[in-house]
């Protein structure tokens, strides 16, 4: 069986999927004002954690962290049903957009929805909350790599 990386083409195909993506957002009346000129940082970021998510090598992990660390950049940050959906619509359209292969989309797009919710729920936690649930002692703040 293949892995959802395997069927995406690859790390520098989810990057192109990725850029495509973050392209639009900048750009988008619901989604433009939570992301700034660090784009391409994000863009790149979101591929690399995409790679590891779906089966890829894991340099995400070793420069950046693990998903404890990705939950936490959500904290805080509430984002809305208008966002969140707003997110996965121009996600997939990107994906779409870019060709995606055919057998990675239904994955993908399940993989969009579930996550989605999930990092909408976890970003009206408070950053007490989140440390609890992640299991970080009080007063730490995760940097890249540190967790």
């Amino acid at each position: 069986m293949r892995t959802l990386y395997e069927a995406s083409g690859g790390h520098d195909r989810l990057r192109e999927m990725t850029e495509a993506f973050y392209a639009k957002a900048v750009a988008d009346d619901v989604l433009g004002a939570m992301f700034t000129a660090a784009a391409s940082e994000h863009a790149r970021w979101l591929a690399g954690w995409m790679t590891v998510s779906f089966g890829g090598p894991r340099d995400y992990v070793e420069e950046r962290g693990d998903l404890r660390f990705v939950i936490w950049q959500h904290a805080g940050l509430k984002f809305t049903e208008d966002q969140r959906a707003r997110w996965a619509e121009l996600m997939l359209t990107s994906a779409r957009e870019v060709g995606m292969p055919a057998a990675f989309m239904p994955g993908f797009t399940q993989y969009v929805e579930v996550i989605t919710r999930s990092v909408a729920e976890q970003s009206h936690m408070s950053l007490p909350e989140m440390r609890v649930m992640l299991g970080y002692p009080e007063g730490f703040t995760p940097t890249p790599a540190s967790g």
